[in-house]
């Protein structure tokens, strides 16, 4: 039988003096109990491994935010979506129940070759990791998935009242 292990682990990042603090914490009942902290500053690290934390922390924000797509060609399209995302200032990405699964490139590729996505995703899979790169970063791919970005952003909610009622 496994133990359910009654501590955890919170942070809070204080931008102001760029530092992130954790705190062990324990159940007790229903509550948790702060147990311990311990602040970590940037500013005490050796500056010349600021470079290496901000990459390191540049590729831990795309990876954590595709983690639940499947390593493949729609992996580096998520990749290409966060990045996409954090240069046009998003930080957060409003996550919407029911929203496509599939990257905007991989829908781009079904309507341009007038496939099904699934039927786009097993073509996809024949190709190269490289290949697969530069089919999705093609010019007229890349123009429909912008399109379908801004689609995907505008779409009214369609009314189910009609059968809930």
């Amino acid at each position: 039988m496994a133990r359910i292990n009654p501590f955890s682990l919170s942070f809070d990042e204080n931008f102001d003096d760029m530092s992130i603090s954790a705190t062990v914490r324990k159940r007790e009942g229903e509550d948790f109990v702060d147990l311990e902290s311990a602040t970590f500053k940037l500013s005490d690290v050796a500056e010349e491994l600021h470079p290496n934390i901000m990459l390191y922390g540049l590729k831990q924000v795309i990876s954590d935010r595709c983690s639940q797509t499947e390593t493949g060609p729609d992996k580096l399209a998520a990749m290409r979506e966060v990045y996409s995302q954090l240069g046009a200032g998003q930080w957060k990405k409003d996550r919407v129940v029911g929203a496509p699964t599939v990257s905007a490139e991989v829908e781009a590729l079904a309507q341009l070759k007038g496939i099904s996505i699934p039927d786009a995703q097993r073509a996809l899979k024949s190709y190269s990791p490289e290949q697969r790169d530069k089919i999705l970063g093609n010019a007229k791919i890349k123009e429909i998935a912008q399109q379908i970005r801004a689609a995907r952003e505008t779409a009214p909610v369609t009314s189910l009242d009609d059968l809930a009622a």
